[in-house]
Parts: C-alpha cells; structure tokens; sequence
C-alpha cells in the first residue's frame, strides 16, 4: 500500500485547522502546542487518541482512522525523557488507563472478552490436572 495522497479540498480543509503548521499533497506537519497538549491530555488525562484529534477538528477520513494512535506513539516516543529505569507499570495503573481510554460500551465488552478468556483457561487448567491426576493414579497402580 502506497502513501496517502490528499486531495485539494483535503488539503484547503488541514490548512484551515488551527493546530495544522503546514499541509502538502502527502503529508501533515502539526504544531507543537497541539502535540503538547495531544500529549498532556492522552497521558494525563486518560483520553483516547481518536478522541482528542475528533475535538481537535480533524476529519479522521482524510488523515487516515490509525493515524491518531500511531501519532501519539511517535510523539511520545520522542518528546518522552530518556530514562536509566523505568519501573514498570502495575496492574492498577494499566487498567486504570485502559478504562479511561475506552468508552463505556467498549470496556464492557473487552471485559466480557476477559471474562471468556479466563472462564476457557480454567475449564483448560481443571481439565489438565484431572489428566494428571488420571496419569498418577494409573502409574501408581501398576507400581504395586
């Protein structure tokens, strides 16, 4: 797949936008107080990358829908301060984030898909250590 190509209504309609710098046939430069404050809001707030360049003005159909997360990924990677150690996050924090990041409807259903998946792995677990338990008790068995 090759590079997007804007079209020059697209491209009239990016200029236009108050946190778009300069706007070409294949590329999107954004200002640094939107980066900023995209950042400040996706790590501080909580919100969802989609979320804050929809508020922002931008037309997702234009930019491109993966646009938004792969920005964020970018911009955080380099507007982030080179650490020696990084504790890593716990499992609170990482699910506080994630619940903030997701609407409601979406939440519900990834925790559905959670509950499933651990649901499956301990009718899995059950199964297997009913296996073994078979496997003892039959090697024990001929033993005697």
């Amino acid at each position: 797949m090759g590079r997007r190509s804007f079209t020059i209504e697209q491209i009239k309609r990016l200029a236009k936008n108050k946190n778009v710098s300069r706007c070409g046939a294949t590329s999107v430069r954004y200002k640094g107080s939107f980066k900023e404050s995209a950042l400040r809001q996706y790590n501080d707030e909580g919100l969802g990358a989609v979320e804050i360049f929809e508020t922002a003005g931008f037309d997702l159909t234009a930019i491109g829908k993966r646009a938004p997360n792969r920005l964020m990924n970018q911009w955080n990677t380099a507007f982030r301060p080179r650490r020696t150690h990084e504790p890593p996050l716990n499992d609170q924090v990482k699910t506080e984030l994630t619940a903030k990041r997701t609407s409601n409807g979406r939440e519900i259903k990834t925790l559905k898909a959670k509950v499933a998946y651990l649901e499956a792995e301990n009718d899995f677990l059950a199964q297997l250590r009913a296996k073994k338990r078979k496997q003892s008790l039959s090697h024990f068995r001929n033993f005697k």
